[in-house]
């Protein structure tokens, strides 16, 4: 039987790719329920619950399914999936498995608008919203699992005033996903959900700064001009409403807004541009990140004159949130905590450890972070490479070996490339690498010279996030980050 105690020797050669969505993302509840000697999961009760609640549904269906070997059965070698397996057919209208009857009662008070919905506030929205509407064991337990972890992150605080609501709703979740089969109706008793829909219903995003939202949305993409001209309608029919007026705080910005679209829909171009001096007092405002900033600029041609310069005010600086990594324990220490697709450069004399640290690495990154793959171009499948892998233990169903770098690289949240040289990149393909998977982290391993320099031209240092030197024993980390520690590698 599956327990949490032989769960990942248990599920080690399973395909994830292949299982049932609900499968695949509470697997990844448990990798994280699991992290520091499964803390999360002996001292939070509510995670205790559904991950128990998850393994016991996963048993059920590999066995069924033949995947895991029953008490029964005769012993058999596992052996790795080759071919997906088919999910299982949905119908249109799925006869619901587990309900939780309430009475139709929704009440709508009127919303504040403000600038950002609180965490608490957004995560009450969406689970009001699943009321009477069927959802899959993979909708419940991405909610689940989000809140969750935003209230491990203390994005949700116990001093919350709507605490006693949040630690109501995570109780109704959990029910509901142990009763559910694939599928369910979620129903909320009317008592509690008018409270719901209360708290739902006292915040909004101001209509401004959703339409600006809207705008920025659109900028650098082709063929979206019927999607331009409904963001036109909704801002006319805002303004005849009364509900954007001259005294809005955004009211200059949606004008010019308006004016771009205007010119965008009249034209002959079929990509959305918005000007750099626009963005410029866009950002922050939006409440995007770094990520979603880079991604709106993609329609620009590169240059870096003073004209079209990125421009913020340090206090809108100061508000934006930057969403990193999360490093802990001795990478953290080494590097500190990069952002979301930050980059790394590791060099080194031959026989350093180079591949050994950056295995180790990916391991720890798969392990706690997400998706990794490591490109072994220069060692390639062979002995020497199995070596490190056994003897770091180094085996994880989210770390991919190749012996190349695959054409999509998108499914991966860090890719690891050794080395740069074997694989015959330049900065203009490290670039165009980072360009077009903003969201990925990549780490590059370079070869280098006896004197201890890495081979190759020093703009490739230029173009990284974090520098890492390999040798006698140790890591030594530069760059953003705070990075500017070191490691024993022996």
């Amino acid at each position: 039987m599956l327990k949490t105690k032989n769960y990942f020797t248990e599920i080690k050669d399973i395909d994830w790719a292949s299982m049932p969505e609900a499968l695949s993302k509470g697997h990844n509840l448990v990798v994280g329920a699991s992290q520091n000697n499964w803390s999360a999961y002996n001292y939070n009760e509510n995670i205790k619950r559904v991950v128990d609640a998850f393994i016991s549904k996963l048993d059920e269906y590999l066995k069924k399914s033949g995947k895991l070997k029953t008490e029964k059965s005769l012993p058999e070698k596992t052996v790795r999936a080759t071919k997906p397996k088919e999910k299982p057919a949905v119908q249109p209208k799925p006869k619901p498995s587990a309900k939780h009857e309430i009475d139709e009662d929704e009440d709508e008070d009127n919303a504040t608008p403000i600038e950002r919905i609180d965490t608490d506030v957004q995560f009450i929205k969406r689970y009001a919203a699943m009321h009477g509407k069927v959802k899959t064991q993979a909708q419940v337990l991405n909610l689940l699992t989000g809140l969750q972890k935003a209230i491990l992150e203390r994005r949700i605080r116990k001093e919350s005033p709507y605490a006693k609501e949040i630690n109501l709703m995570q109780e109704q979740l959990i029910k509901a996903y142990e009763k559910m089969d694939d599928m369910a109706e979620i129903k909320i008793d009317a008592k509690n959900l008018k409270r719901y829909l209360e708290i739902a219903g006292s915040q909004e995003n101001m209509l401004s700064i959703s339409l600006l939202k809207a705008y920025v949305s659109l900028n650098g993409k082709k063929g979206i001009k019927d999607k331009a001209e409904k963001i036109i309608e909704r801002m006319t029919s805002a303004v005849k409403k009364g509900k954007i007026q001259k005294n809005d705080k955004y009211a200059k910005k949606l004008n010019d807004a308006y004016e771009t679209l205007k010119t965008f829909v009249g034209g002959n171009s079929d990509t959305m541009k918005i000007s750099r001096a626009e963005l410029n007092g866009l950002m922050g405002i939006v409440g995007d990140d770094l990520f979603a900033q880079k991604k709106s600029l993609d329609g620009f041609d590169e240059d870096h004159d003073d004209e079209n310069s990125i421009v913020v005010p340090s206090r809108e600086l100061l508000q934006m949130e930057f969403e990193t990594i999360g490093l802990k324990g001795k990478y953290k220490d080494l590097i500190g905590d990069p952002s979301v697709g930050f980059s790394a450069m590791v060099y080194g004399l031959p026989k350093s450890g180079k591949s050994t640290l950056c295995l180790d690495f990916a391991k720890y990154l798969a392990e706690h972070h997400g998706k990794v793959l490591f490109c072994a171009v220069e060692e390639g499948f062979g002995y020497t490479l199995k070596e490190k892998i056994e003897r770091l233990n180094a085996s994880h169903p989210n770390l991919y070996i190749t012996d190349r770098i695959p054409s999509d690289l998108s499914s991966y949240q860090f890719v690891f490339i050794d080395s740069v040289s074997k694989a015959g990149m330049d900065v203009s393909d490290l670039e165009e690498l980072r360009k077009q998977y903003p969201g990925v982290s990549f780490i590059f391993i370079y070869h280098t010279t006896k004197e201890g320099r890495f081979k190759g031209v020093n703009t490739h240092a230029h173009e990284v996030d974090v520098i890492i030197e390999v040798g006698k024993g140790e890591a030594k980390a530069t760059g953003r980050f705070n990075a500017g520690g070191k490691m024993n590698t022996t």
